[in-house]
């Protein structure tokens, strides 16, 4: 358990409960709710990527324009490369310490115990790879997750119209259960985002409430590029009648 230690060291007043909350996730309870119905093309096998770094990157190369930090809850998540544009929900954990998921295959988690788009560190988002409808299995939000590549942007949109782009640096999939996904969740020491879905290959669990499980977690790092404020309120008053030049 020295992993856990040395995680639980570097994140601050809430360490205990983050350390213990990323040591369930290492261990795959995550990952069995963000993926885990089934939709590998017959042959039990998802995609796995392996590209670029996923290591957390120290002073960025060059100085970010961002604004300032806000409060607003986070919208939507815009990927244009694998044609990702999905309403993100707030999510924790429940009642017995076990991350939340989301209940469709459309939406995407942001989870409240890592940082907040724009706060400086590492704001980790979590979706489903496949989903079931009538029996079916079908594409979720985050299915082509591995078909990203080094260099593709990823926006992050406030509902204050607050807009955040980040550079993704590195998709790579690791095994279930590897103490470095605990390392990919916790805070890093400049803006960046973590994406988190399933994948490789799909073994049946009679046990497992989704039926099952994939053997690898594919993960995507990304690094801020830039932000943008929310838009000014325009001056004047709605309903104002518009006054026109009189004829002489």
């Amino acid at each position: 358990m020295s992993f856990l230690r040395n995680i639980g060291a570097t994140l601050g007043p809430r360490r205990l409960l983050v350390a213990s909350l990323l040591l369930v996730i290492s261990l795959g309870l995550l990952a069995a709710g963000i993926g885990g119905m089934l939709l590998t093309g017959g042959n039990g096998e998802a995609k796995l990527t392996y590209e670029g770094v996923l290591d957390p990157i120290g002073t960025p190369t060059a100085p970010v324009s961002t604004p300032p930090p806000s409060s607003a809850p986070i919208a939507r998540i815009i990927i244009e490369a694998i044609g990702i544009d999905a309403p993100v929900v707030t999510m924790g954990v429940d009642e017995n310490g076990i991350p939340q998921v989301p209940n469709n295959p459309y939406d995407v988690a942001w989870y409240n115990w890592s940082t907040a788009p724009g706060h400086g560190s590492n704001a980790v988002f979590a979706g489903h790879y496949d989903w079931t409808v009538n029996g079916q299995g079908v594409a979720a939000v985050f299915y082509s997750l591995a078909d990203l590549n080094v260099g593709d942007i990823i926006e992050v949109k406030l509902e204050d119209g607050t807009d955040y782009k980040y550079r993704v640096i590195g998709n790579r999939a690791i095994k279930d259960g590897d103490p470095q996904a605990m390392d990919m969740m916790a805070a890093t020491p400049s803006e960046m985002v973590t994406l988190i879905t399933c994948g490789g290959i799909w073994t049946p669990d009679p046990n497992n409430p989704l039926g099952g499980n994939y053997d690898y977690r594919q993960f995507v790092r990304a690094e801020l590029i830039g932000g943008a404020p929310p838009p000014q309120p325009v001056e004047g008053h709605i309903g104002e009648p518009r006054q026109e030049d009189s004829q002489g």
